[in-house]
């Protein structure tokens, strides 16, 4: 009796440690891939740094839809993702709603750059211009809130 029991137990210890193995795995490695499949984006010091490296992802996005190579949009979508996503950090002086505000605005940037890579995917194109439209609007407001922001770690 305690030996069958012991071995249930094991076996659900054995399923559990692969579940959370497997959720790791796809977690650091992005939408279901291995891991190494986002390559990490290096974050500029500042603000004008991180909208500068963003635009180079968006002209990106750009050539890659009108080449109608939407397999590429993912990476380019995740790295601007993750750039604007560092802003918080870096901006000093924003009130509470202005806070919370950018905040929001980072979290449809989540969205869209979820789509886009969902969309690119799929070879979706026309949905891949329609996410990526709203993707760039997105980021001119994110501009628009944090530009002439003084940097949080500047002297």
């Amino acid at each position: 009796m305690h030996l069958r029991m012991f071995t249930a137990a094991a076996f659900v210890m054995a399923l559990l440690s692969t579940a959370i193995a497997n959720a790791q795995s796809n977690a650091a490695g992005g939408h279901g891939q291995p891991s190494g499949h986002e390559v990490a984006v290096e974050i500029p010091a500042t603000i004008d740094g991180i909208l500068a490296a963003v635009d180079q992802r968006v002209t990106a996005l750009d050539q890659a839809v009108a080449a109608g190579k939407l397999a590429k949009v993912h990476s380019e979508a995740f790295a601007a993702r993750d750039l604007l996503a560092a802003l918080p950090e870096k901006v000093a002086g924003l009130n509470p709603t202005e806070a919370k505000a950018l905040a929001a605005a980072i979290g449809r940037i989540r969205q869209q750059a979820g789509l886009l890579d969902k969309f690119g995917d799929a070879g979706d194109a026309a949905q891949t211009r329609a996410v990526l439209a709203r993707f760039k609007t997105e980021i001119a407001g994110i501009r628009q809130q944090v530009e002439g922001k003084p940097d949080r770690h500047a002297h």
